[in-house]
């Protein structure tokens, strides 16, 4: 059996785990027909939220969620400029 270490505390393994299923339905939602992107979007936080509960987290504050996401859209951009530049 593989040992998992994990440094992140409870509150950015929420984050993070949010934010990778909401990540996931969103690249499915280019592929996908509008009226399936609620259903993508609770198969996420159902999907989300049952992992958070094996781990015995719960489902962050969608705020703080929000706040998650405009903090890695801005390092998302930084590291874009910064790649354009080495090109």
């Amino acid at each position: 059996m593989t040992k998992i270490i994990m440094n992140l505390t409870n509150y950015e393994k929420q984050l993070v785990t949010a934010a990778y299923y909401h990540g996931s339905a969103d690249n499915e939602k280019t592929k996908t027909p509008k009226e399936m992107h609620p259903m993508l979007d609770r198969a996420a936080r159902l999907s989300a939220t049952k992992l958070l509960e094996e781990l015995g987290l719960q489902y962050p504050d969608i705020v703080e969620l929000y706040k998650f996401y405009e903090e890695m859209e801005e390092i998302t951009l930084y590291l874009c400029k910064e790649k354009k530049h080495e090109v």
